[in-house]
């Protein structure tokens, strides 16, 4: 579930990214399906691990990376209900889209580097496993 969760988060940011934030429709989606992930994070904690081939700076800040992005999304997704509801005024809900994509992006190279330069399998972990094959 939090792999589906990871993958369609992503998808609907650069939907809405591409689209200027302006489908409802995927704008709740994304409130939705991000609400339900912050609220596992909540519950559950962080489900991902540093392994063990990370090492000194690397994996002290797993931790701290993972737990802001998940302040990222949960601001991303308030922001994009009270946008949406219309408790406040347009144009925040781009701008938190945006930091969470760089933040996102950042995320996404480091853990690149880490399935690449240290062969721990990180994207293993990410993807779905009809992929492991190709991983």
């Amino acid at each position: 579930m939090i792999i589906l969760l990871h993958w369609s988060v992503l998808m609907a940011v650069l939907v809405m990214i591409k689209g200027g934030t302006a489908n409802e429709t995927v704008r709740w989606a994304f409130v939705g399906m991000g609400a339900v992930w912050a609220g596992l994070a909540l519950v559950k904690g962080l489900l991902g691990k540093p392994g063990p081939k990370l090492q000194g700076t690397a994996r002290a800040i797993y931790r701290p990376m993972h737990i802001g992005l998940y302040v990222l999304l949960g601001g991303a997704v308030v922001i994009n209900g009270a946008e949406l509801l219309g408790l406040i005024a347009p144009g925040g809900a781009w701008i938190s889209l945006l930091v969470l994509l760089t933040a996102g992006t950042f995320h996404g190279l480091f853990h690149f580097w880490r399935h690449t330069a240290l062969y721990d399998g990180a994207f293993r972990v990410m993807m779905p496993r009809p992929l492991h094959k190709y991983l």
